[in-house]
């Protein structure tokens, strides 16, 4: 069964890639091992607070009933409250495997194997109140990735838009069900105080198997042509960042931009494994269409890629002492050739997660 409102329809169409093989669950156990938090003792709020908090919770209960009522699909895509009274979209294949994506910047936060183990990676600062971006999981980057001149804020308004949902299904392979949700983010007031542009952004989630499939289309509803930057700011827990690695990304070209972010220094990569023994920050150019992140435990994740030409390697390092032994980004981007869309026309690209025994 499906659900469908809208004329432009996104499924995540496969990426073409090696055939990923089952990882280990002992290797990947090791992934679930996180950092104990800190417990705060509660306090008593005050009266108008509490009365405040409780409608605002009311509320979003209400709106969580009505989009289960609308777009839930039994045992395969649910809705629910998140961290903040925030609405979530939760997918559950077959399999066993699972993924929640949050409404508010379309953050897929977490992506779990039939196991139980966690791929993804929130960090322990991640606010979910919507006074910032959620750190972690799949933060999108769009229409800039980087820092950007005022107004517009950095890596651009979509990973702090509320997106909207468009499209749910559960059918596309009768026989596995693979869950998605398609949302969508258009101009409104607040996009176009930073970006003058018209625009349509078009986001599909999907669970086929243990895989993990996201596919992006920006179209343009305006009368101008307009170009932009993108990514999407991927996050993958690692057992440690020093047994971490990255392959895939030998002899291309690639910008430092550790020590001047503004100013970043142009390199060729001549290592066949990418180590961490510091703040990475690196934008490899005209990348291939496959990577592996080794996680360090016998497992890696690769990512499969359509339309990304860019892929970006990030750890911050003692930047982030609380937590950088515990991830790298690996992203792609479209950095180096900005995209331009014509009037009518869209730009697409496509990821697919795989996890992999080494």
């Amino acid at each position: 069964m499906s659900h469908s409102s809208v004329v432009v329809h996104s499924s995540a169409a496969c990426v073409h890639a090696c055939q990923p093989r089952r990882a280990c669950p002992k290797h990947l156990g090791h992934i679930l091992n996180r950092r104990a938090r800190k417990a705060f003792a509660p306090h008593r709020p005050c009266a108008g607070w509490a009365r405040s908090l409780s409608q605002t919770l009311v509320a979003a209960s209400s709106q969580v009933h009505d989009l289960h009522t609308k777009w839930g699909i039994e045992g395969h895509v649910e809705f629910d409250e998140g961290k903040g009274g925030q609405t979530i979209v939760r997918l559950k294949h077959a399999c066993g495997s699972t993924a929640e994506v949050y409404l508010y910047g379309a953050n897929v936060v977490s992506w779990k194997q039939p196991q139980g183990e966690e791929i993804l990676y929130v960090r322990p600062d991640a606010v979910f109140d919507k006074s910032k971006p959620i750190s972690g999981g799949i933060p999108h980057c769009f229409p800039v990735f980087g820092p950007a001149p005022a107004p517009m804020t950095q890596h651009g308004f979509a990973r702090q838009s509320e997106w909207t949902v468009a499209n749910t299904s559960a059918d596309q392979q009768p026989d596995d069900r693979d869950p998605e949700v398609e949302l969508v983010l258009e101009d409104n007031e607040y996009t176009r105080s930073m970006w003058p542009h018209k625009f349509k952004a078009v986001y599909a989630v999907t669970l086929h198997g243990e895989l993990l499939r996201t596919d992006l289309r920006i179209i343009n509803t305006g009368d101008k042509a307009f170009d932009f930057t993108a990514a999407l700011h991927t996050y993958i827990e690692v057992l440690d960042i020093k047994k971490a690695s990255v392959k895939g990304l030998k002899d291309l070209q690639y910008l430092d931009k550790v020590k001047d972010p503004n100013n970043p220094t142009k390199q060729k990569e001549d290592r066949e494994l990418i180590k961490f023994t510091g703040p990475v920050d690196s934008v490899y150019m005209k990348a291939r269409d496959y990577v592996e992140l080794d996680v360090g435990t016998g497992a890696a994740v690769s990512i499969s890629s359509s339309g990304w030409e860019d892929v970006v390697v990030w750890n911050p390092w003692e930047a982030m002492k609380d937590c950088y032994q515990r991830f790298a980004c690996v992203e792609n981007a479209k950095f180096n050739s900005p995209a331009v869309v014509q009037p009518g026309e869209s730009w697409r690209a496509q990821q697919e997660f795989a996890v992999i025994d080494l």
